[in-house]
């Protein structure tokens, strides 16, 4: 299928794209942090040395030391007798007041609007974007839709659409923040997934449906390189029914010569493109500059809500552009007789001239200024939102945005009891599988001190359901956790009952462990290939010179693998549903479509049999919010846990032994071992095997077929 490929449109200083904060995370997980420990009598450095910790400082007299390690390692180091705790070592500042605010509404003049009770009310404003986070207290989303195949829900697993729906709609002044347009009526429509990124055709199709919503705005924070003219028609329709469309530029920068780096759609006439100037009114160094800009708005270091319940800084034109959009919805409430052509002339005409006389192509018509709208004949809001009170706040930790958008730890919102008090969730949820002499394994959860001294005791959720109660200390043991995958969450309940909002997710993967008496068994795998099937595809994209052609090959004569519509792509990652259907082909299992329970796989999805039998098998499971993300890459790790669960490989040999990035709680280490020492998987040079990385098409069916292979020999 066709498909280009569209990015959102969030930079950094330096001008790199937007991570994933997910894939941050994940290539984090290995690196050493520094802890506090410390012992519940004499020091006895040599545990420290045995999780694999690097000792600091020591104080004797509070039997405490200070060790580098990585956060497995502290889980580890948690979990053992002798220790009393383990906690991250904390920055400390002076005792300075902050607030959590955007400095950007100064900038555009959204306070006066508000003085004057226009706030955006009953505006209906569609965010074409990653969706919204639908549990997020600042946030209040009307409705929403979804194009995205792997979910039929719109909320945010990226983070990038609530930081945008923020800028425009954030509606909780006690926590700090507000939007320019506070009581906007927010529409998520999901068009880019959790990595960021989506095609043509589900951008079409979430245009089509805030078209047919008959919204007032749409915002698009993002773009692509390349011209479409079913885009252009489709935004040419929605200007044309009098919807006002604002969209960044891209943050592509100033080109050296007179040629426009303004991206589709923004570059078209009937959306507004936005760019992107900081504190000192300059243009962003990373705002596209170009014929098409037409505002500027503040871009850079915006602070505002993001996934989940937390807040935290971003930069980009992603982030310039909802500031129109929402002065848009506050010149729409004020003016609901004007149509978009109209509006669009008023903030022309009221921007402040930045750079060259008149209109120029780094600010365009100059910054963006809410006009003064006290001649608006607006209703009484009841109540609305207006300025943030001037409590104390939180201020967003100002990260290098190329690294981690948000840093290690977002800000938290505060959840609220019946007393209005703040009531947060643990922070720093951590986990670590260990495994026993006996094969049994046991799951550790372990999480931050709370300051809250009215803490009676945390709660325990495992796959999103109530699980056990720890009445003391800040440590969990699952005892003897059958073979799958499986997540934790925390939440703290204090004296009266009030619960906090649940923690991040913890996931965790049990292996099956063979016991020394299943290590001394024959082993019989009664494997046999299945038959070759009549007229099996031939791919155009695998040649018979390329490095994985015979595997491919095979496994499509026997209705293993299939591609479509000739090809192969050998180059893309191996989705989670795309594994589970070529282990179930192998094996025979049912294929016969069914709706399962996880939300995101029906009788639609090709691998829905496949999913069902590997589900109820204990091979994988899915995820504490009801979803299984059949679309979700997997990594070479997670191959490796799924076919020793599936395939119970057992070997002596871990990959601990093998491979100096493999350790002991490395998901899929054991069967790691396995296929490395029966020859399967090799490492790379330098002595590492990349768990983390993921796994290609053309990879998972070398490492397959030569599975199968070696199964048959046996």
């Amino acid at each position: 299928m066709f498909r280009r490929m569209l990015s959102v449109c969030a930079a950094s200083a330096l001008l790199f794209s937007y991570p994933d904060p997910g894939l941050a995370e994940t290539s984090g997980s290995d690196q050493d942090d520094t802890y506090l420990v410390g012992f519940d009598g004499a020091l006895d450095l040599n545990v420290v040395e045995a999780a694999g910790g690097e000792t600091g400082n020591v104080w004797e007299r509070i039997h405490a030391a200070e060790v580098k390690m990585t956060k497995q390692e502290a889980a580890w180091l948690s979990s053992q007798d002798d220790i009393a705790y383990v906690e991250m070592d904390e920055e400390v500042n002076t005792a300075s007041d902050h607030e959590l605010k955007n400095w950007g509404l100064e900038h555009v003049n959204a306070p006066l609007a508000w003085d004057n009770r226009v706030t955006g009310k009953n505006i209906d404003v569609a965010i074409i974007d990653t969706g919204i986070s639908t549990s997020h207290p600042s946030l209040d989303v009307e409705d929403g839709f979804s194009t995205v195949s792997y979910t039929d829900s719109y909320n945010d697993d990226n983070g990038h659409g609530s930081h945008v729906a923020g800028i425009i709609a954030a509606n909780q002044p006690k926590a700090g923040l507000v939007g320019v347009a506070p009581d906007a009526n927010l529409y998520a429509v999901k068009v880019l997934g959790e990595d960021g990124n989506g095609s043509l055709t589900q951008v079409l199709n979430g245009m089509d449906w805030a078209i047919e919503q008959d919204v007032d705005i749409i915002n698009i924070s993002f773009g692509t390189l390349t011209d479409s003219n079913t885009m252009k028609s489709m935004l040419q329709e929605a200007y044309e029914n009098d919807i006002i469309v604002a969209a960044a530029s891209g943050n592509r920068g100033e080109s050296s010569s007179s040629s426009s780096r303004v991206e589709y759609p923004a570059r078209y006439d009937s959306v507004v493109a936005v760019g992107a100037i900081d504190e000192n009114n300059e243009r962003a160094s990373f705002s596209a500059s170009g014929d098409a800009v037409e505002l500027a708005a503040p871009g850079q270091e915006i602070v505002s809500t993001y996934k989940g319940s937390s807040y935290g800084p971003l930069s980009g034109t992603s982030m310039a552009t909802p500031f129109v959009t929402g002065a848009f919805a506050l010149l729409k409430e004020a003016y609901p007789d004007k149509g978009a052509e109209e509006l669009r002339s008023m903030l022309q005409d009221e921007a402040k001239d930045l750079g060259e006389p008149g209109r120029d192509s780094r600010y365009g018509y100059g910054l963006l200024q809410i006009p003064d709208l006290s001649d608006a004949a607006v209703e009484d809001n009841d109540g609305s939102s207006t300025e943030p009170e001037d409590e104390l706040r939180e201020e967003p930790e100002e990260e290098n945005i190329d690294d981690n958008p948000l840093g290690e730890n977002p800000i938290e919102t505060p959840d609220k009891d019946e007393n209005n008090k703040e009531f947060s969730a643990p922070s720093g949820v951590q986990s670590r599988v260990i495994y026993n002499d006996d094969g049994s394994a046991d799951v550790y959860v372990f999480w931050d001190r709370t300051q809250n001294e009215d803490i009676s005791h945390h709660q325990i959720y495992r796959d999103g359901e109530s699980y056990k109660q720890v009445n003391n200390g800040k440590l969990f043991k699952d005892e003897n956790v059958d073979p799958g995958t499986y997540t934790y969450e925390v939440t703290a309940v204090d004296v009266d009952g009030n619960e906090s909002v649940k923690s991040e997710a913890v996931e965790e993967i049990v292996e099956h462990k063979d016991t020394e008496q299943d290590e001394e068994k024959e082993e019989n795998t009664g494997f046999s290939w299945p038959e070759k099937v009549e007229n099996s595809p031939a791919f155009e994209d695998v040649s018979g010179d390329y490095w994985a052609a015979e595997p491919i090959q095979e496994l499509s004569a026997r209705g293993i693998i299939t591609g479509s519509d000739g090809v192969f792509h050998p180059g893309e990652s191996v989705r989670r549903g795309q594994s589970l259907a070529m282990i179930g082909r192998l094996l025979d299992w049912n294929a016969d479509p069914v709706d399962t329970h996880f939300e995101d796989v029906d009788d639609d999805y090709f691998a829905s049999g496949f999913i069902a039998h590997a589900t109820d098998e204990g091979y994988i499971s899915g995820f504490s919010d009801g979803t299984f993300r059949p679309n979700g890459d997997i990594t070479r790790g997670q191959m490796a846990a799924i076919l020793g669960s599936v395939f119970e490989l057992r070997s002596s040999e871990n990959g601990a032994e093998r491979f100096s990035d493999v350790k002991e709680n490395t998901t899929g280490q054991r069967a790691i071992g396995y296929l490395a020492e029966n020859g399967m998987v090799r490492g790379y040079d330098d002595g590492t095997f990349l768990p983390g990385e993921k796994l290609s098409r053309a990879q998972f069916a070398s490492i397959f077929y030569k599975l199968g292979e070696h199964l048959q020999e046996k």
